[in-house]
Parts: C-alpha cells; structure tokens; sequence
C-alpha cells in the first residue's frame, strides 16, 4: 500500500490477500478514516501517553509497536503477521501472545520507524483470515529473547555438543553392549555393572 496526499489509501495486496487468506473485498481508494473512524489522516494520529512507570530507553520501541488482537489462534502465525505488515513498513519483531488452547490469540509488532504505525492503525478492522483485525497503539514493548554475545555463543554450542556425544555414547551402548565397560561414562553416568 502506499499513501497519496496523506490522506487516502490505495490497496494493492498481490500475494499477501492469496496467501494470507485476506478478505478485503474491491477496497480500491479509501479514505484512512473509513478504515478506522477516529483516523483524521494518516500522519496526524496524535500519540496515546505513556501509561505508568515506563523504562525511558524503551519510550521508541513502544511508540513504534502496534498491538493486534483478535487472531484466530488455529490459523494465525507469526510469519503470516509479519507478511500482512511488512506492506506498511520495515517490520523489527512480531510476538504472537495469549494462550494458543483460546480460539484468539494477540500479537504485538514493532516497526522500524515511528512513521508505520499510523498505516498499520488504518488496517484495524480490515479481515485477516475469518476475523476482523483489531489494531491499536501499544502500550509497552515488546519482550525480546536476550542477544548472546559471541563468546556465550559458542559456550552453548560446546555445552550442546557434549550432550550430543553423551547421547552418541549411550546408543552406542545399547547396541553394543560389552562397549559400554570400557569407556569412562560408564564410571561418569551409570556406574559400571
């Protein structure tokens, strides 16, 4: 999609509507207000404040991330998200959230830039898949897996790589059974019979 004086938005969906299942009918041109009625223009959505105590070097995660609810937890994931979003802008991070057992789940996705997210809020309402988008500012960021430096890296995968010989060593073992005697896992793991 792509915006035209700010205040129209034109609907070109290619793959995205095939693979994603996105129902949107012949939208064509359509104002960002009768996607959603409290849009003026894209561009002029005010920002909702800061709710509690909020870190402040998390202040632009959140102020880039949209919360999007009312996903159908059997059909819905993550990378169908970030392909529906990834029309808007440079999508960072998609999270799909809630408990997968509900027929809804929600999902928070964080843009590159601040300037995604008023062309993501004009998608709420828009159906994805059998249900209707529900589409609004977020009010924290997304929770991220913490980066390994290079170094707890590759201690994990030396850590990995023992249990892999240790899972080697025991299968060994069972097919061999006189095998087993002569090795030092068998002092380490099982005592020696």
């Amino acid at each position: 999609c792509y915006i035209k004086n700010g205040a129209w938005l034109q609907s070109v969906f290619c793959a995205c509507v095939f693979q994603l299942g996105v129902s949107l009918g012949t939208l064509g041109a359509i104002p960002a207000a009768a996607l959603d009625p409290n849009i003026t223009a894209l561009g002029e959505i005010p920002q909702p404040p800061i709710m509690g105590n909020v870190d402040p070097s998390k202040i632009d995660e959140i102020r880039r991330t949209v919360y999007v609810g009312n996903l159908n937890s059997q059909t819905t994931t993550a990378d169908q998200l970030l392909e529906f979003f990834k029309q808007v802008g440079e999508v960072k991070f998609v999270r799909m959230a809630g408990d997968e057992t509900q027929p809804t789940r929600f999902a928070f996705v964080e843009f590159a830039d601040q300037n995604s997210v008023p062309r993501a809020l004009a998608f709420n309402g828009v159906m994805f898949g059998d249900r209707p988008l529900k589409i609004n500012h977020s009010n924290n960021a997304i929770v991220k897996p913490p980066e390994m430096t290079p170094q707890a890296a590759a201690k994990e995968l030396e850590e990995v790589m023992k249990r892999v010989r240790e899972a080697q060593s025991f299968i060994s073992a069972a097919i061999e059974p006189g095998w087993l005697h002569s090795t030092s896992i068998c002092n380490d793991f099982l005592g020696c019979f």
